[in-house]
C-alpha cells in the first residue's frame, strides 16, 4: 500500500487531501486545495499562491489515476469548486480527467444547502457513478468503508464522513475534519485497528481562554488515544495555521515519540506552515496586497514562474520537523529570496 499526502497545511496549503493505491485500487480523499482568502487582514501572497499552483497539478494527476474519489465534506478545500477563486481547485479543470472513478460522498439529506449546490455542480460530471453514504457501509470487496457522519469538529452544522481504506494490519483511516474532539469516532479506529491514521487538528488559532485550553486538552488526549490504536498518527490541517499549533504537536511527539507527526513530516520534507507566516512573506517580500486583483492572476503558471527558485531555496534552508518561529522563518526567507535567481522578477508583482 502507498500513501501520498497531496496538500495540507503543514506543506504549503490548506487541506488535507491525499492519494492511496492499494493493488488495483486508487483512492483519491478530498481532492481540493484553498488558501485563506484573507488572514491577518491580508490576502495570499503569491508564494503562497505558487505552492497552491503545485498541488493542483498534483491532484489533477493523481485524479485521472484515482478509481475512487472520497469526498468527506464539501467544504472549498475538500473539493474542486464550480465557482473556484484563483487559489482554489476548479472543477473546470477536472470534468475531463476521469470518466471511470466512483464518486463517494454523503447521503444528499446530510449535506447543508452550501453543500448541495456544490455537490450538484460535481455531480453533472459523474451522473450515475455515485455512491451515497448513510451510516456504516463498505464497498463490495470491502476495501473502502465508511463510518457515517460526524461532526466537523467544533461545528454542529456541517458533518463529515470517516473512511478507512485497506484491512488490517495495513489499513489507512481519514478522520476529516473532526478535529480530534468526536470521541466515536476515536473508538470507531479502535475497532479498525489501522496502521496509519490521518486527521484534523483542533483550531486553536481561533479560540482563547478557558475554551482554548479544554479544546487542546480534549485533542491531545484523544491523539494519544490514536497513538495506542496505530503505528502512525499524522495530524494536520486547522492545527498547523498557526505556529503556537505546531508546538501543541511537537509537545505530543516528546510524549509518545515520532509516530505523531504532521503531513510533511510523514513526506520527509520541511515543514511550510505558509498560512501561518502569511504576515512575514509580506514583510520580506512586499507586493501589493491585492497584487492577484491587479495581474488577473488565472491560478496557474504566473505564481509558480516567479518563484519556483525561491521555493526551492526554501526547501533546502528549513531543516525537517522543526517548528519555525517567525524570526528564524524570517531569517531564511530573506537569504532564500537573496540566493534566488528569481529575486528580480519578483518586484513586477
Amino acid at each position: 500500500m502507498m500513501l501520498y499526502l497531496i496538500g495540507c497545511e503543514s506543506l504549503g496549503v490548506r487541506g488535507l487531501s491525499c492519494f492511496i493505491k492499494l493493488g488495483s485500487r486508487s483512492v483519491l480523499i478530498d481532492p481540493g486545495v484553498a488558501l485563506g482568502y484573507t488572514r491577518y487582514g491580508l490576502h495570499p501572497h503569491p508564494l503562497q499562491a505558487a505552492f497552491s499552483e503545485i498541488t493542483k497539478v498534483l491532484l489533477t494527476s493523481f485524479w485521472h489515476r484515482a478509481t475512487d474519489l472520497v469526498v468527506t465534506h464539501f467544504h472549498g478545500d475538500h473539493v474542486p469548486l464550480y465557482n473556484a477563486n484563483p487559489f482554489q481547485l476548479s472543477l473546470n479543470l477536472m470534468k475531463k480527467l476521469n470518466d471511470r472513478a466512483l464518486l463517494w460522498v454523503k447521503d444528499y439529506g446530510a449535506l447543508t444547502p452550501c453543500e448541495r449546490t456544490r455537490f450538484e455542480k460535481l455531480s453533472e460530471y459523474f451522473k450515475n457513478r455515485i455512491v451515497y453514504i448513510n451510516g456504516e457501509y463498505a464497498s463490495n470487496d470491502g476495501l473502502i468503508e465508511f463510518s457515517g457522519t460526524h461532526p466537523h469538529g467544533l461545528s454542529r452544522s456541517t458533518r463529515v464522513m470517516v473512511v478507512k481504506v485497506g484491512e488490517p494490519p495495513h489499513s489507512i483511516v481519514h478522520l476529516s475534519d473532526t478535529q480530534l474532539l468526536a470521541d466515536g469516532v476515536i473508538d470507531k479506529v479502535r475497532s479498525w485497528s489501522p496502521r496509519v491514521v490521518i486527521t484534523d487538528g483542533p483550531p486553536l488559532y481561533r479560540l482563547s481562554g478557558t475554551v482554548r485550553e479544554s479544546v487542546a486538552r480534549k485533542a491531545a488526549s484523544n491523539a494519544l488515544r490514536l497513538a495506542d490504536y496505530a503505528d502512525y498518527v499524522i495530524i494536520d490541517h486547522h492545527i498547523a495555521r498557526s505556529i503556537e499549533g505546531m508546538k501543541w504537536l511537537d509537545r505530543l511527539r516528546r510524549e509518545v515519540g515520532n509516530r505523531i507527526m504532521c503531513a510533511a513530516d510523514y513526506m520527509r520534507r520541511p515543514r511550510l506552515l505558509l498560512e501561518a507566516w502569511r504576515s512575514v512573506l509580506y514583510n520580506v517580500i512586499p507586493v501589493p496586497r491585492n497584487w492577484f486583483i491587479i495581474s488577473e492572476y488565472s491560478g496557474f503558471g504566473k505564481a509558480i514562474s516567479s518563484y519556483g527558485d525561491v521555493i526551492e531555496e526554501l526547501v533546502k534552508s528549513i531543516p525537517r520537523e522543526v517548528t519555525l518561529d517567525e524570526l528564524e522563518v524570517k531569517r531564511i526567507l530573506k537569504d532564500a529570496v537573496g540566493d534566488s535567481r528569481s529575486y528580480f522578477r519578483l518586484r513586477r508583482w
